[in-house]
């Protein structure tokens, strides 16, 4: 699986709820930021889904961008999210960035930030359309 198709199934992935491939696609020590700054961790995150405080009802990729160095590699998704976190449902444009490792022939996140974006994205080389 290329690092396009990782980051397209962690989306598939997260909108199912799938608590298997979230586990297949995130690093042991990945560690990841929210919004308002706080780290959440592999436990949290899986912990999120499982309890049900978090779920995505709805992703739309606007477009990733996409950098692969080999054995490590960048991804770069600007996304129209509909989720409800802690009873709350929330529409949001976002901007996910996430680090990837790739070990034994898979590609694992091992380092995630999301916020707000307002921007209009601009197309460039390493955007894949959606």
């Amino acid at each position: 699986m290329d690092l396009v198709d990782a980051e397209r199934h962690l989306q598939a992935a997260q909108c199912r709820g799938d608590l298997e491939a979230l586990e297949a696609l995130l690093h042991p020590r990945v560690v990841g930021a929210g919004p308002d700054g706080v780290l959440f961790s592999k436990a949290d995150d899986l912990d999120a889904y499982r309890s049900g405080s978090l779920r995505i009802l709805q992703l739309e990729e606007e477009a990733v961008t996409v950098r692969n160095d080999g054995k490590t590699g960048e991804t770069d998704l600007i996304a129209t999210v509909v989720a409800i976190h802690h009873g709350t449902e929330t529409v949001a444009r976002l901007r996910y960035t996430r680090l990837w490792v790739q070990e034994e022939s898979r590609w694992r996140v091992i380092a995630a930030t999301f916020a707000p974006h307002a921007a209009v994205p601009v197309a460039g080389p390493d955007v894949v359309d959606a």
